[in-house]
C-alpha cells in the first residue's frame, strides 16, 4: 500500500512537471524593411508603405492607420491564447539596422488555439505617432505573443 501511494505521488509530480514545462508565455518577433515605390516626383507624396514578413502581409498609411494579417500556428493539444501585433521604427540606411522603435508593441488580435490549429489573424489600428513620423518609418516588427500552453 505504501509503495503504491509513493508511486502514484511520483507520477503525479512527473505529470505536473511535464505540463508546467510546456505551459508558458512567449513572444516571437520578426522585423522587415518597408517596401514602397521609388518615385522621384516633387508633387508625389507617398501614402502607404508595405511590409512583407514571409507569410504575413502588413502596411502603414500616412494617416497613422496600419494593418497586418497572417497565419498563427499552435503546436500541441492543450490551448494557448495568441495575439498578433506590430511596432514601427526608424532604422539606419533606410532599413532595419540599429532601429529606434517609435511605437510600442500594439496587439490587434487575440484568439485561443488548441489541437495543432493554424488560424488566420488579421487586424489593424490607428496611431498618431505613426502619422506624425510616417516619412521617417523604415522598419516594422511583427510580434506574436502567446499565453497559456505555448510551444
Amino acid at each position: 500500500m505504501y509503495f503504491r501511494h509513493r508511486l502514484a505521488h511520483f507520477f503525479a509530480i512527473l505529470l505536473l512537471a511535464t505540463y508546467a514545462g510546456s505551459a508558458c508565455a512567449g513572444t516571437s518577433r520578426s522585423a522587415t524593411p518597408a517596401v514602397y515605390p521609388n518615385i522621384q516626383h516633387e508633387e508625389y507624396k507617398l501614402q502607404r508603405k508595405d511590409f512583407h514578413f514571409s507569410n504575413y502581409k502588413a502596411w502603414v498609411k500616412r494617416d497613422g492607420s496600419w494593418y497586418i494579417e497572417g497565419p498563427v500556428t499552435h503546436k500541441g493539444l492543450l490551448c494557448g491564447t495568441y495575439e498578433l501585433g506590430m511596432r514601427f521604427g526608424i532604422g539606419k540606411q533606410g532599413g532595419c539596422t540599429d532601429v529606434e522603435w517609435i511605437t510600442p508593441d500594439r496587439y490587434v488580435t487575440s484568439q485561443e488555439q488548441c489541437n495543432n490549429a493554424v488560424m488566420q489573424h488579421r487586424g489593424g489600428d490607428i496611431e498618431g505617432m505613426i502619422a506624425s513620423r510616417f516619412d521617417e518609418i523604415t522598419c516594422a516588427e511583427r510580434v506574436v505573443r502567446c499565453s497559456g500552453t505555448c510551444k
